[in-house]
């Protein structure tokens, strides 16, 4: 699969259906879990050894067990190393939606992480943010350092250890942003949490070569997708709406208004209790 991707590189992950998600586990082994690899019209499928996330071990073992379903399947390379990124899915009851639902919107950005903000009687109340300072530099950080060992011919063993460094910051940094979202959502009765779709920010996405650079490193997608899993594991629903003009429409009255700066928007209908909103 190409997820519609107009062209195509090297870094470009392939993705798979869960008919591809056959893995086993030994102790005996050095590396207990290994997965089979199909090769369609090619013959027998082989074994690769997996070097796992220890913190992941019990989802391996659902996955074997057939305790948890596996959902889709991305294998990707990174340098010199190849990253299975596979979807543990678990049978969840359908949270129970006694009386009106508080929605949530989330919204998944650079400089804030996360900015979010429940609806309560049609108004916001409580926001909450989630600064982006520390991922928005490690990310500067890591770009700078591996351009400069590249140009010093540095080993690859040490470019890696760098990739990994900086990766793995970025991954605890997910997780707890992600956390705390979820945090916040379960605060409210009845939560329901809103993101935008971001098919349709990808498709946006043209502001020259720096620019996409910086926003395209930053993964939007699986940030929104960890929070999607552990409101999943909370049982709060989550539902995605087409992100067109929703920094411009104004809560109450629905019209859309303008934006002078980032954080200030102002309705143009003189009717509206909404004149300038922070």
């Amino acid at each position: 699969k190409t997820y519609n991707a107009k062209e195509l590189d090297d870094g470009h992950p392939i993705r798979l259906t869960n008919q591809a998600a056959k893995f086993d586990h030994s102790d005996e082994r050095d590396y207990e879990f290994t997965w089979w690899v199909p090769r369609p019209g090619r013959g027998t499928n082989f074994w690769i050894p997996l070097r796992i996330n220890p913190e992941q071990e019990d989802l391996w073992h659902d996955l074997v067990s057939e305790d948890a379903k596996a959902g889709e399947i991305r294998l990707q390379q990174h340098r010199k190393n190849w990253v299975l990124h596979v979807t543990a899915e678990y049978p969840v009851e359908e949270p129970a939606t006694d009386g009106d639902a508080t929605h949530i919107g989330l919204d998944i950005g650079e400089t804030a992480l996360i900015t979010g903000c429940a609806l309560k009687e049609g108004s916001p109340t409580d926001p909450f943010v989630c600064s982006g300072s520390r991922a928005k530099h490690l990310r500067k950080e890591m770009h700078t350092t591996l351009k400069r060992l590249q140009e010093r011919d540095a080993s690859e063993w040490r470019i890696d250890d760098r990739f990994s460094h900086y990766q793995n910051a970025l991954t605890d940094i997910v997780e707890k942003a992600s956390w705390q979202a979820v945090e916040y959502a379960k605060r409210y009765e009845n939560p329901v949490l809103v993101m935008e779709d971001l098919t349709y920010i990808r498709e946006r996405l043209n502001y020259g070569k720096y620019m996409n650079r910086r926003l395209h490193s930053w993964a939007f997608a699986r940030l929104q997708g960890r929070i999607e899993d552990k409101a999943t594991e909370a049982g709060i629903p989550v539902e995605y709406v087409n992100p067109a003009y929703t920094s411009q429409t104004c809560h109450s009255c629905h019209r859309i208004g303008r934006r002078d700066s980032q954080a200030e928007f102002r309705c143009p209908n003189d009717d509206c209790h909404v004149s300038t909103f922070q």
